[in-house]
């Protein structure tokens, strides 16, 4: 209905005067209207429908306060709440019978942001304070998301400070709040409200240890690094509660730090608490130290050590004798180990070293000798040619450390014979280089036998051979004794070319192999053969052969033929072709010599006499190790 400015002032003259009598307007009824919703979130527009039959004149209140008799009354189809509230909708119309009136209820619900102030307290640490007003109180709960990743669920009743810590100060986050209703209200959720976090004093994040070590006299020394101008206390706990703090730095940079006085049979938890700008303190993760025992019975030394308590921080222990790794174990829960491999006299050190995210946390050492047991054969060893002259032997010797005494004796022979030669005898050592040897014309065998610091010795152990490794054109050789003690994976034939081309083939227990070559292959390459164990702890490596691709054939520009031992017959040499045809000519094309046999020459004879001075022709015809047919001529000079 579109009504004239006259007519609108006409109607809020009627409906004034018509507002004078009564006390309130929504009882008296005879109106009506209906709105497309009656609640929902600010800003909120409702949509009216009159449902009043020919009214002369409508008018609405949106705001009404349910008392007044004189309200001021727009004639509108929509009305606008933009604050939250439950407001009454009046209605008020004219017809032919008088003024009728009727109210709706319309509830706004809030939607405008959370109010709030932080305090970066240093490293990652933020205080978050949610402003107590109105707008808070209008929520069911509250939904912080710090910007890592991590949410927090305030509700109501609850304190209003949210304490969160960064793991990392990299990067500014920026913190979303947003107020939340429950189920099955009109409206789910309000405005979010960012809020750019700056951190202040970032590197408390960098005050972190590295390495605590519980020690034999009862000190832990702990690793860890400081920032310069920042109070760290440095405290331990037998409980994990009640913390005594032991220092006090303000240095930068790693640095050692001993707690003394402390018992090793004890575990402790380690941490750093350093100052923040909250008037609070920022902790380290604890670390916890780790106790570690021992007991030696029969030729076995038992270890055990406690459990980490932390699952969170753990990744593997190692178990280590005489400062070397002999055990790492993965299992939080796998807390001993018999270790076996410990010879009668023999004292050795034990730590265990929990491995964690960021740190490592070591046991005091635990001392064991080993009163009995029998002595333990050689169960591992080997030998490699290092060059020409020269053989590596290594034996591993069962309980072998800086704290054991052995004497290990080596002998020697060719292989083949049954005659071994002791050629040395070493204390305490486990490895020889025998430099009396021709590693590219034979193979040698070698026995390995010791005697423990207990006087019992062990019998010689098998024989390991060096490899020998031969060649027959383009086929490689190699001889089959065993070079390393207890077994081996395999063979591998490792190819280096001229040209800086390398290749590993494996051969498994193969003794021989054919290389393959082309026109494209480089001129020349070195051959040798390894052989290695499934564990990698022993190598063999045999001699080198050199060989030439397509090498050719010599001959002589002259020879003598005058029987003084020198140069008396024409001879064509090379070691890599499959067939050879030689014809030597005089000036006439009379074929003097002729020879299918590389190692045949001609004598400087002719059916049965000298043949006389001058110069001979020659021609030739071989195939190579590739498989090409080659001619070749030339001339050449026969003297006496």
């Amino acid at each position: 209905m579109r009504i004239t400015l006259l007519s609108f002032s006409f109607f809020f003259l009627i409906l004034s005067t018509l507002a004078s009598y009564g006390q309130g307007l929504c009882d008296r009824g005879g109106g009506g209207f209906e709105l497309d919703k009656y609640e929902g979130c600010a800003p909120l527009t409702v949509k009216i429908t009159n449902t009043v039959p020919n009214p002369i004149l409508l008018g609405y209140n949106g705001g009404y306060d349910g008392k007044s008799l004189n309200p001021s009354f727009v004639e509108v189809s929509t009305a606008t709440y933009n604050l939250p509230g439950t407001y009454i909708l009046l209605q008020q119309a004219a017809i032919s019978t008088g003024r009728v009136y009727a109210c709706k209820t319309v509830k706004v619900s809030e939607t405008r942001g959370i109010a709030s102030t932080y305090s970066s307290c240093g490293g990652g640490k933020i205080i978050m304070l949610l402003t107590n007003d109105a707008i808070l109180s209008a929520y069911d709960e509250v939904e912080i998301k710090w910007g890592d990743g991590e949410t927090t669920k305030w509700q109501k009743g609850a304190s209003l400070e949210l304490v969160h810590n960064y793991a990392s100060v990299a990067s500014s986050p920026t913190v979303m709040i947003t107020g939340l209703y429950g189920a099955g209200k009109a409206c789910d959720k309000g405005v979010t409200v960012n809020v750019p976090i700056k951190f202040e004093r970032p590197q408390l994040n960098e005050i972190q240890m590295s390495a605590v070590e519980m020690r034999s006299d009862g000190t832990i020394r702990l690793t860890y690094k400081g920032v310069t101008g920042i109070p760290t206390n440095i405290q331990y706990s037998t409980d994990g509660t009640s913390y005594t703090t032991s220092g006090k730095r303000s240095t930068g940079g790693t640095q050692p730090y001993d707690i003394k006085g402390l018992n090793t049979t004890q575990s402790y938890k380690v941490r750093l608490s350093s100052e923040d700008l909250c008037a609070g303190s920022t902790e380290t993760q604890p670390l916890s130290t780790m106790v570690l025992t021992g007991t030696s019975t029969d030729g076995t030394n038992t270890l055990k050590w406690n459990q980490y308590p932390d699952a969170a921080q753990f990744d593997g222990y190692d178990l280590l004798r005489d400062g070397t790794v002999i055990k790492s174990f993965t299992g939080i829960g796998e807390t001993s180990y018999d270790d076996n491999d410990v010879e009668c006299g023999t004292f050795a050190e034990y730590q265990v070293v929990a491995k964690l995210k960021t740190a490592t946390s070591t046991s005091a050492a635990v001392g064991l000798k080993v009163e009995t047991g029998s002595a333990k054969p050689l169960t591992g060893g080997s030998v490699s040619v290092l060059d020409g002259a020269s053989v590596a032997i290594k034996a591993d010797v069962p309980g072998a450390g800086p704290n054991t005494t052995y004497e290990l004796s080596i002998e020697r022979a060719e292989a083949g014979s049954t005659l071994f030669k002791k050629i040395i005898t070493l204390y305490n050592e486990n490895s020889y280089v025998d430099n009396a040897a021709k590693t590219s014309e034979l193979s040698y065998c070698y026995r390995m036998s010791y005697e423990n610091s207990c006087g019992q010795k062990v019998p010689v152990s098998e024989p390991i051979c060096t490899i020998l490794l031969t060649k027959n054109l383009t086929t490689l050789n190699w001889t089959a004794e065993a070079p390393i003690l207890g077994g081996f994976e395999g063979y591998t034939v490792v190819q280096t070319g001229s040209a800086g081309t390398a290749e590993e083939i494996p051969v498994q227990k193969n003794l021989r192999y054919t290389a393959k070559f082309n026109n494209q292959s480089d001129l020349e390459y070195n051959f040798l053969i390894r052989a290695t164990t499934v564990d990698g702890d022993f190598e063999s490596l045999s001699n080198i052969i050199n060989y030439r691709r397509s090498a050719g054939v010599f001959v002589p520009d002259a020879f003598t033929p005058n029987g003084d031992g020198f140069n008396d017959i024409l001879e064509a040499k090379s070691e890599q072709l499959q067939s050879f045809e030689l014809s030597v000519m005089n000036r006439w094309g009379v074929v003097v010599f002729h020879s299918d046999d590389i190692t045949k020459g001609w004598d400087g004879t002719f059916k049965g006499t000298n043949a006389p001075v001058g110069y001979y022709y020659y021609k030739m015809t071989f195939v190579d190790d590739i498989n090409q047919t080659v001619e070749k001529s030339g001339t050449f000079m026969l003297l006496r």
